[in-house]
């Protein structure tokens, strides 16, 4: 089984899947914003609302993570 890129000790490494998670959720929340807009009914809007955002904190969360250097043990935040 392959260990997970994080854990690498090379930066470089570590950057390049975050930047990969962060261009996966941009494809996510595409999906969820069209969703959203072609639902009717107010229930379902709402929740596809709560996933765009905690889908838009995600990215935000990665790229914060980049920006402080991609850190070997990330410090695990709750954005709210």
């Amino acid at each position: 089984m392959a260990s997970s890129p994080f854990r690498s000790f090379l930066p470089a490494e570590r950057q390049e899947a975050a930047e990969a998670l962060i261009r996966l959720r941009e494809k996510e929340l595409k999906v969820l914003e069209r969703r959203w807009r072609q639902e009717r009914k107010i229930t379902r809007q709402r929740l596809l609302l709560t996933r765009i955002q905690a889908t838009r904190n995600n990215i935000v969360s990665w790229q914060d993570y980049i920006s402080e250097g991609c850190p070997r043990v990330p410090n695990a935040t709750t954005r709210v």
